[in-house]
C-alpha cells in the first residue's frame, strides 16, 4: 500500500465522512482536547477489526483544526474502494462517528458487542454515486394532517410484532416491515399517526464505564469478561458481566442512522426505512419519530439531526425528549414550520410565528387528562370538575395530545386490573416505576376468572376509551390498549424485551368486544366534527340557535353538579354550530359512581328524539328513547344522538295548541 497520501485543508461542514467522487477521503469530525487524533479505515476483507493488514490508520495534523472540528480531504490513498467502514481515534480511544449514517456491529437486538467491533459505514460516491439521495420517494409529499382530526397510535417498534401471537414470519417479526404487515390493522382503526419509540442505532446494553488500567494490562472493555484480581494485584480469574437491556431506547445513541436491529434487512436499512415512510404515507398515516438527548447534548447536533431525518427521511414531525431541548431553536428554524413537534410543554407566550395563518406545529403531551380521567373513572371525590376541563382543552394555536396510557405506568388492561405495581421482574425490589398510578383493580388484585369482574373491568375500559376519544384534544393510544393488551401489572418494563414487553396479539380475539367498540367510537369521532372542533368551545349560545356549543347537564338537564362528591356528568354537543354540514346533537353521559342514577336528558328541538347509540354496560344496539328520564348503571357511559321523526314534530305541535 501506498503511504503518500497527501492532507489538505476542508470546510468544516456538514460533519461525517466519506469518499467522494475524486477518490478523496473527506474527514470531518469533532475532537475534543484531542493530542492526537485521526481515522482509523476498515477494508470489507477483512474479517477481524483487529486485522492490521486489513486496516489504515490516518492521524490528522493540527493545522486542519477550526475550533475543536477537524476538516480534512485526504487523497493519493492507494486502493481507497477497499475500505468500506471506519472508526475515529483520540489518543488511545477508538470510537464510532456520532454523523454516521449507518452502523454496523448492532445487528443483533440485545447481543453483547465489543465497542471496537461497532463501526460506521464509510460512504464512497466514487464507486455508487451519492446512492442515499437516489431512493425514488415518487410523488411522496407531507400529509400535512391538522391536530383536530389526528389519531396517534404510539407503538415500540420491536415490541409491536415480536411475539409470535402476530402471526407473522420470523424474519420480519419486531421490524419495521412487521409494522407494514400490520398496516391494515391500523388503517381499520383510523390512526393518522404512528408515534415511534426511539429507533435511531444504539447499543441497548447497559454497559459500565471502562475500567481504569491496572498493572500495566490495557484498559477492559465494558462489555467483556472482568478479570478478577487478587490482594497482590495478580489475576486470578475472569466474571462475565451480565448487562441489563434498555428495551425502551431512551438513552443516548447514533442519532443519524436508523436501528438495524429494527429492519428485516440490516445492511439495507436505510432504503428499508424509507420504504417503511413511503408506505405509510400512501396509506394516510404520519410517522412521527420520539428522539431522546441528553442534558449534555450539542444543540447543533441535536439541530443536524432533526434536519437530516426531516429532509432524508421525509418524517412528518419528533416527540423530544429530554431535560434541556432546544426548543426555541428549533421552532424557529424554517424547516419545522409545518412539521409537528411535541414536548412535555411549552411556554407557548415565547412561540409566535409572524404568519396570516400560521400552521399549529406545537403539541404538548397533556398528563392533566391521563390524571383526571383515571381520578374520574375511579370514583375518585373532587375529580369531576378536573376531568370536565381536561376533556374540554383545545387551543386555536397549538396542539394537546391526550392519553390514558403511555409507555410509562400502567397499559389499559392493568389499569382497571391492579391497584399496586407488579415489576419484582426488572430486578430492583419493585422500587422501579411510579407508585401513583391512579387505578383500581374492581374487586381482585390480578388476574380473575370471576365473571363479574371481567365484565367491570371490560365496562371500565370502555368507559375511559369513550372519555379518551370524545375529549378535545389530539388523542393518543398506547398499542394494543385497543384490544386489552397486560403487561401483568409491570407499570415500568424498560428492561422487558420479552411476552412483557410485546404486544400480545391473542388479546385481539379475547377481548374483541372491547375493539370493537374502540372502532366504533373512532368511527363516531370521525363522523362528526363537533367532537373534535377546530377552535375551543365558548360554551354559550352565540349563534342564537337556543343551545350552547357544549353544555353541561347532571341528574337534571341544565343543572351539571361539579362539586367534589360528584361522579356524574353529562355533555351536549350541539351539531348546529358546524357551518357546513348540520351535523346532530350528541349528548354523552357518565356515571362513575358506584349505584346506578337516574339522569335527565336535554330537550331537543321539535320534531327531534334522541337516540341511543352505546351503553358501556349494555349491547350497542341502537334504540330510540322516549323518555326524559333514563337510569344510568353504575360505573357506564352512554352516547345518544338526535334524529329527527315527523310524528315527533306533530307530537310537539299538538302540545303548544293545548297550551
Amino acid at each position: 500500500m501506498s503511504l503518500k497520501y497527501v492532507i489538505h485543508k476542508e470546510k468544516p461542514y456538514p460533519l461525517g465522512c466519506y469518499i467522494d467522487y475524486d477518490k478523496s477521503l473527506v474527514v470531518r469530525a469533532v475532537f475534543e482536547d484531542a493530542d492526537t487524533c485521526g481515522i482509523k479505515l476498515f477494508s470489507a476483507k477483512g474479517k477481524k477489526t483487529s486485522d492490521p493488514s486489513k486496516t489504515f490508520k490516518i492521524e490528522l495534523p493540527k493545522d486542519v483544526k477550526r475550533g475543536d472540528i477537524y476538516s480534512a480531504r485526504i487523497s493519493g490513498i492507494s486502493n481507497i474502494d477497499e475500505y468500506t467502514s471506519y472508526n475515529f481515534f483520540n489518543g488511545d480511544e477508538f470510537f464510532c462517528d456520532p454523523y454516521a449514517e449507518h452502523i454496523l456491529g448492532l445487528e443483533g437486538f440485545g447481543k453483547d458487542v465489543d465497542d471496537a467491533d461497532i463501526r460506521a459505514v464509510l460512504r464512497n460516491k466514487s464507486v455508487n454515486g451519492n446512492s442515499f439521495n437516489c431512493y425514488d420517494w415518487g410523488d411522496d409529499l407531507p400529509l400535512d394532517i391538522p391536530y383536530n382530526e389526528s389519531l396517534i397510535y404510539l407503538m415500540h417498534v420491536r415490541g409491536f410484532t415480536k411475539s409470535a401471537s402476530s402471526g407473522l414470519p420470523a424474519s420480519v417479526r419486531g421490524t419495521f416491515k412487521g409494522i407494514l404487515e400490520k398496516i391494515d390493522h391500523l388503517k381499520a382503526l383510523g390512526i393518522t399517526a404512528v408515534e415511534l419509540m426511539p429507533c435511531y442505532e444504539m447499543d441497548e446494553l447497559e454497559k459500565p464505564k471502562r475500567s481504569k488500567k491496572r498493572n500495566g494490562e490495557k484498559d477492559i472493555p465494558g462489555n467483556a469478561k472482568e478479570l478478577v484480581y487478587s490482594k497482590d494485584g495478580s489475576i486470578v480469574g475472569k466474571n462475565m458481566i451480565k448487562h441489563r437491556i434498555n428495551y425502551w431506547g431512551y438513552k443516548k445513541g447514533y442519532y443519524f442512522a436508523p436501528r438495524t436491529s429494527y429492519c428485516a434487512d440490516p445492511s439495507d436499512a436505510q432504503n428499508e426505512f424509507k420504504t417503511f415512510i413511503k408506505t405509510m404515507h400512501k396509506s394516510g398515516i404520519e410517522v412521527i419519530l420520539q428522539f431522546y438527548f441528553e442534558e449534555d447534548e450539542s444543540e447543533s447536533l441535536i439541530l443536524d439531526a432533526l434536519r437530516f431525518w426531516r429532509c432524508s427521511y421525509h418524517v412528518d414531525g419528533f416527540h423530544l425528549k429530554g431535560a434541556r431541548i432546544p426548543k426555541k431553536l428549533i421552532f424557529k428554524d424554517p424547516l419545522f414550520t409545518d412539521a409537528k413537534i411535541w414536548y412535555d410543554w411549552f411556554d407557548y407566550e415565547d412561540y409566535h410565528r409572524e404568519s396570516e395563518n400560521p400552521k399549529k406545529s406545537l403539541a404538548s403531551y397533556n398528563t392533566a387528562f391521563l390524571y383526571a380521567s383515571r381520578r374520574f373513572l375511579k370514583g375518585d371525590d373532587n375529580s369531576c370538575s378536573d376531568f370536565l376541563k381536561a376533556m374540554l382543552l383545545n387551543n386555536s394555536e397549538y396542539g394537546n395530545v391526550n392519553y390514558v396510557c403511555d409507555y410509562e405506568g400502567f397499559r389499559l388492561a392493568d389499569l382497571v386490573s391492579y391497584e399496586h405495581k407488579h415489576n419484582e421482574e426488572n430486578g430492583e425490589n419493585n422500587k422501579d416505576g411510579t407508585d401513583e398510578n391512579h387505578s383500581w383493580n374492581c374487586g381482585i388484585e390480578g388476574r380473575t376468572k370471576k365473571r363479574s369482574i371481567l365484565e367491570l373491568r371490560t365496562r371500565q375500559m370502555k368507559n375511559i376509551m369513550t372519555m379518551l376519544l370524545l375529549s378535545q384534544g389530539t388523542p393518543m393510544i398506547f398499542s394494543g390498549d385497543e384490544f386489552g393488551n397486560s403487561q401483568g401489572g409491570n407499570n415500568n418494563p424498560y428492561c422487558q424485551d420479552n411476552e412483557t414487553g410485546w404486544v400480545d396479539w391473542k388479546a385481539l380475539d379475547k377481548n374483541r368486544d372491547l375493539f370493537d367498540y374502540v372502532n366504533f367510537l373512532i368511527g363516531l369521532r370521525k363522523k362528526y366534527n363537533i367532537l373534535h372542533s377546530e377552535k375551543p368551545f365558548k360554551l354559550m349560545d352565540y349563534i342564537s340557535c337556543g343551545y350552547p356549543d357544549l353544555s353541561c347537564h347532571g341528574r337534571e338537564a341544565w343543572r351539571p353538579d361539579l362539586s367534589g362528591h360528584s361522579h356524574i356528568l353529562g355533555m351536549l354537543y350541539c351539531g348546529l354550530y358546524e357551518k357546513n354540514s348540520k351535523e346532530p346533537f350528541i349528548y354523552a353521559c357518565y356515571n362513575m359512581h358506584w349505584t346506578d342514577a337516574e339522569l335527565a336528558l336535554p330537550k331537543l328541538p321539535d320534531g327531534y328524539e334522541w337516540e341511543l347509540l352505546s351503553d358501556t354496560a349494555q349491547s350497542d344496539k341502537a334504540q330510540a328513547m322516549d323518555a326524559v328520564m333514563h337510569t344510568l348503571t353504575s360505573r357506564s357511559s352512554r352516547i345518544y344522538v338526535s334524529r329527527f321523526n315527523e310524528n315527533a314534530k306533530k307530537k310537539g305541535k299538538t302540545k303548544s295548541k293545548k297550551k
